[in-house]
């Protein structure tokens, strides 16, 4: 649960955010929320409701008000209580932005002072991050606003001067003095802010134009506010006068580690990786490439895609295990379930991650864009490695990239991602021959391989080169010692018994194939169970339009679809394959549709699903 006053008001929970498009009913909420965990009385709602001038029914509207209250804000809505005299809002400190807001400052301060200007940095960016815009902005209260708006302006402002000062402690003066200049604009009165730009131009080889500030800042004090710069700012300026050495810039630290953990999240490598020979060498050089200073200003982003059970996590784990010593600050992993029911959310996956990254838990930010704000933040000046496993789409990643140079992500998909801007593309075809034979006699051991080998290059070709069928046969045979590598090839020769014997334990073909349909809509299910009825493999488009009963135009989309999911291979433009245990697949799903009352348009007669017999029924369901 999430409530939020910095900025426009916010309520939220895992159901979403829940608007309050009544501004009294905002006035009223956002009244209980400054108040949070007390009995606010009615007295002092109304006065704040209607700016000191309450109507005499105001008790009465009030009440109106909390009851509507509780329907619009659901489950939030149950923290709100009646009691004697008043009302009260439960909600807990970490849920409300401003108590995270002004923890978050405290512990910035706390950090500078015992000289670890890193962690207030990353504090201090947390603290930031909570804002949406100015505090309480669609609160029709002037009542409120006088009583919270100029504390918490303030607080902010001390936040970022304090961020300002942790920059310059590690070195950054540059890179500030483009904020600095806008923040002396904004706000000159804040002679704080002054010293830090003029100790930035300093420490940048810019002397003169810092004693011009000095005698800037002198005229608009006086002017404005009829005062001589304070202490802070003459020490500044009388130090550059003097050129006094611990005015200097410090010696950027080389990868000052306080409070950072350093992650290893990923899963065992595989000891009987075998093939993709080409895809694990490029995907090695451009991991080097950018892991290894070589002046590159933008994280690398590579996109592992294919069908299902082609071996996509394996290699993003395999070439993340070998690129280790390119990323020296660490290697983070999350499974996003992608291509199941209930995926991983971003904003859990950035939870762990600051966890990992050594993040207490009870300044973990509650809101999504704030985790990632903070997590792009920790990774900046670092070199990590961040392996997302199985994402549903772009939107289901991009919070969770970094976004400094010298970091990189590897991302699997069963789609290749084209919305995610600038990824470096790698698409897993079936293995071929060579390799699947070479991983089996891996899988097998030397003496079965030379035994059989005719066999094992049979079993490789009915496997059609998808390393997780492969690895299941390798599984079953080294479980069967006493059988001939040809007994099982004899098995998977029967189309109607192939899926069944691609199970073993925890890994079955039938279920990944499975999962890789679930997130396709209807029609474009129908069309994959039904275009593999077709008399080969490989389908044009004018047979999928016969098929389908659609036309071309429609046909083409459905087919294109298709591709995109990792389900069909689209080897040139209007003709598409799909692989043979896909396509076993494909048809086991036709025959147990139930038959339409109509024939489909178009479809032959020796094409059309059959009825559905008891014994297929009992293994699909």
């Amino acid at each position: 649960m999430e409530f939020g006053i910095l900025g426009p008001l916010l309520v939220r929970d895992e159901g979403g955010s829940h608007p309050v498009p009544a501004a009294k009913q905002r006035a009223l909420l956002a009244a209980l929320l400054v108040r949070r965990g007390q009995v606010v009385p009615t007295e002092v709602l109304a006065d704040t409701v209607w700016d000191g001038c309450p109507p005499r029914t105001a008790a009465t509207t009030l009440r109106n008000y909390v009851m509507r209250l509780r329907k619009a804000l659901g489950e939030a809505g149950e923290r709100l209580a009646t009691e004697a005299g008043g009302y009260l809002l439960d909600v807990r400190a970490e849920e409300f932005d401003a108590d995270r807001f002004t923890r978050l400052r405290d512990l910035g301060h706390a950090r500078l002072r015992e000289d670890d200007p890193e962690r207030a940095a990353a504090h201090y960016e947390q603290a930031l991050a909570l804002w949406r815009g100015p505090a309480l902005v669609d609160i029709p209260s002037e009542t409120l606003r006088r009583a919270e708006t100029g504390w918490l302006t303030e607080a902010r402002l001390d936040v970022v001067e304090g961020r300002t000062e942790a920059g310059l402690a590690l070195g950054r003066h540059t890179e500030l003095l483009g904020e600095l200049r806008s923040l002396t604009a904004a706000h000159p009165e804040r002679e704080r802010l002054w010293a830090q730009l003029m100790t930035a131009l300093y420490r940048s080889g810019r002397q003169s134009e810092a004693l011009a500030v000095y005698g800037r800042v002198r005229q608009v004090l006086a002017e404005e506010l009829g005062v001589d710069p304070g202490r802070e700012l003459r020490a500044v300026h009388g130090a550059i006068l003097r050129a006094d050495p611990a005015l200097a810039a410090p010696a950027r630290p080389a990868r000052a580690r306080a409070g950072f953990v350093t992650p290893f999240q990923l899963p065992p490598d595989l000891t009987d990786f075998t093939g993709r020979t080409a895809e694990t060498a490029d995907l090695a050089a451009r991991l080097a490439e950018v892991g290894g200073d070589t002046g590159c200003r933008a994280p690398l982003i590579a996109v592992v895609s294919g069908q299902p059970g082609a071996g996509k996590t394996a290699l993003a784990q395999h070439a993340a295990h070998a690129a280790r010593a390119g990323y020296p600050d660490g290697t983070l992993y999350a499974d996003l379930r992608g291509s199941r029911p209930r995926s991983a959310t971003p904003h859990a996956v950035l939870g762990g991650f600051l966890l990992a990254l050594g993040v207490p838990s009870a300044v973990v930010p509650a809101d999504t864009e704030a985790r990632t704000a903070l997590f792009r933040s920790l990774l900046a000046g670092r070199r990590t490695l961040v392996v997302l496993d199985d994402a549903r789409d772009g939107a289901h990643v991009r919070p969770l990239l970094p976004a400094g140079p010298g970091n990189a992500a590897l991302v699997t998909a069963r789609t290749r991602l084209p919305d995610l801007g600038g990824a470096h593309p790698v698409h897993l075809g079936p293995l071929p021959a060579d390799e699947s034979r070479e991983f089996l006699a891996r899988l097998l051991g030397p003496a079965r391989t030379a035994a059989e080998p005719r066999a094992l290059a049979q079993l490789a070709a009915v496997c059609g080169g998808l390393p997780f069928a492969l690895r299941i046969c390798g599984a079953r045979l080294a479980a069967r010692p006493s059988w001939a590598v040809r007994h099982l090839v004899e098995r998977l020769a029967d189309e109607d018994r192939a899926l069944d014997e691609l199970r073993l334990g925890s890994l079955d073909v039938r279920a990944v194939f499975t999962a890789g349909c679930a997130a396709l809509d209807p029609p474009t299910v129908r069309a994959f169970h039904l275009l593999a009825l077709a008399p080969t493999g490989t389908v044009g488009l004018a047979t999928a339009a016969r098929l389908l009963g659609e036309s071309p135009v429609r046909a083409e989309r459905v087919l294109e679809r298709l591709a995109d999911a990792g389900l069909l291979t689209a080897r040139e433009p209007g003709r598409y394959r799909y692989e043979p245990l896909m396509r076993a697949y494909a048809r086991e799903l036709a025959r147990h549709r139930p038959s339409p009352a109509r024939p489909d348009p178009g479809l032959p007669d020796t094409a059309r699903p059959g009825p559905r017999t008891p014994r297929r029924a009992a293994l699909v369901g």
